[in-house]
């Protein structure tokens, strides 16, 4: 069996590794040398000293599993692995970055892994609780703690925590792509089971910035990543974003939780598309109410075919839940533009208000956003209580085309709708539960054949008690006092769905489940 300098562990040293017995192999002139450490130039540091092994690879016969033990180079052993191969670190041990995922000819994923994965269930959620069972990468200054390559692929990190080890100001503690052409995006990332955070007396600015192709975000834990006077995000992608996959996470954020766009990416075919978010819970904790910058919980600026389905947002403290404004950001990349969105059998609780749409940059040339749905989505206190600031509105809207807003229930203190600007074209809204607020569909000429064709089959709650001349309620509309007349299955414990005997079950409202 070939040896090296890396600490080839031979079958024979892993059968006697049952015995406590562990052999470190390296070659020196052609003699073999069995040692625990050797006094030797460390080729890493550039430095004469005991050397501690940098990894050991252990030949299982399906797959290797690469060990780094604390202090040994994670760079060296991923520079070394090959597909199919697992590099161990040690839980409880820090290793620093920055790593860089190097550009491989790898068909399968390698897999950098903590040695107490086992603790850590697969598809399940992890917190900081978790960490115990977590190895750490850190970085020591300003650098990413893992970045990737032109065109790296097939990497995959599990049970790993992430965070820097110092106040220094940090852009991005993972950076997944930065501007390649879409010919050479880093793609096939996976990151599982891993906790992002930033150090507790500095600014990171950014948990992951997702600009990579097939690229998968699950069961992981992002918080903190909040500040005043920084535009922070978990996740943000801008540039080559392809077929992401966000699913399953616990994700904080000051300006926006998620976000994809905000940068102009050098050409059209750079726009990020084909995004799943799915299963996530955004919050903003109650401490960033006062001096936190906040803005959204989910923003598209530029995007394509994006899927946000079945997460849980909460504490929005100021203004929209949702912002979906075409922005070409900075002049550069008037090609940019918001089409085909889903939003869909989400939970909303606690914003300042709900969706602000904007189908056109109102600043610089853009395209116009097309084939958005809102449908089955159920908002709760939008507009009130203490720490919340906005006007309450569901849906503050201009220009776009192909809007259709359905069968979402809706517990707002501000206008139905707001239309400002250009009127959208094809935009529709029926089957909701609504308030009215203190304005209802505000900024439309509600007689009007364009309004007939907007609104059908709405329920709107005079939650204001607005009287009979101020009322402004959108045609083949049911205006009814109260949300109790609506018959809810059980409100006092979440639950919305129309109870069997509610007056408006089966008539198109909507049934939206327990939560």
């Amino acid at each position: 069996m070939a040896v090296n300098s890396f600490g080839v562990r031979s079958k024979a040293a892993a059968k006697a590794g049952g015995s406590g017995l562990r052999l470190w192999m390296f070659a020196a002139c052609g003699v073999v040398v069995a040692v625990a450490a050797i006094l030797a130039f460390d080729v890493f540091s550039g430095k004469i000293g005991i050397f501690t092994p940098r990894f050991e690879i252990i030949e299982t016969g399906a797959n290797r599993v690469i060990k780094v033990p604390p202090g040994g180079n994670v760079q060296a052993a991923i520079e070394r692995a090959v597909s199919g191969d697992i590099i161990e670190l040690q839980a409880g041990a820090t290793y620093y970055g920055e790593i860089k995922l190097p550009n491989k000819p790898l068909t399968a994923f390698v897999t950098i892994q903590s040695s107490g994965v086992s603790d850590l269930p697969a598809d399940k959620r992890v917190g900081p609780a978790n960490a115990v069972s977590m190895a750490k990468i850190v970085t020591r200054d300003s650098s990413p703690a893992v970045s990737a390559a032109n065109g790296a692929n097939h990497y995959r990190f599990v049970g790993i925590e992430f965070a820097p080890s110092t106040a220094t100001y940090v852009y991005n503690l993972l950076l997944l792509g930065n501007g390649e052409t879409a010919a050479n995006l880093p793609h096939d990332i996976e990151i599982d089971r891993s906790y992002l955070h930033p150090f507790k007396s500095g600014v990171t600015r950014r948990g992951i910035a997702l600009n990579s192709a097939a690229t998968t975000i699950k069961n992981s834990y992002i918080e903190g990543f909040g500040f005043a006077g920084e535009e922070t995000q978990g996740i943000c992608g801008w540039t080559g974003t392809r077929n992401a996959k966000i699913i399953n996470n616990y994700i904080e954020g000051g300006a926006e939780n998620i976000m994809f766009g905000g940068s102009d990416p050098a050409s059209a075919d750079l726009i990020p598309t084909d995004i799943e978010i799915r299963g996530n819970h955004l919050n903003k904790p109650e401490s960033w109410s006062k001096n936190i910058t906040v803005k959204t919980l989910f923003e598209l600026k530029n995007s394509k075919k994006v899927q946000f389905i079945d997460n849980l947002l909460t504490n929005n403290y100021k203004g929209s839940a949702f912002r979906i404004t075409v922005r070409n950001q900075d002049n550069g990349a008037p090609f940019s533009t918001v089409e085909d969105i889903l939003i869909k059998d989400n939970v909303i609780k606690n914003a300042g208000e709900g969706i602000n749409i904007l189908g056109k940059d109102d600043t610089y040339p853009s395209q116009t956003l097309k084939r958005l749905t809102i449908e089955n989505n159920l908002f709760l206190n939008l507009g009130e209580g203490g720490n919340l600031e906005g006007s309450g509105y569901f849906i503050q809207i201009a220009d776009g085309e192909d809007i259709t807003v359905a069968n979402n229930t809706v517990f707002n203190t501000g206008n139905t709708v707001t239309f400002y600007g250009t009127d959208p074209r094809s935009f529709v809204m029926r089957n909701n539960i609504v308030g009215h607020g203190t304005y209802g569909v505000h900024g439309l000429d509600l007689k009007s054949p364009q309004a007939r064709a907007m609104f059908a089959g709405n329920v709107v709650v005079n939650n204001k008690s607005i009287g009979d001349g101020d009322r402004s309620v959108p045609p083949n509309s049911i205006f009814i006092s109260d949300y109790k007349e609506i018959g809810f299955a059980n409100p006092s414990l979440n639950d919305f769905r129309l109870a069997p005997n509610s007056k408006f079950k089966g008539k198109g409202s909507t049934v939206f489940a327990k939560f």
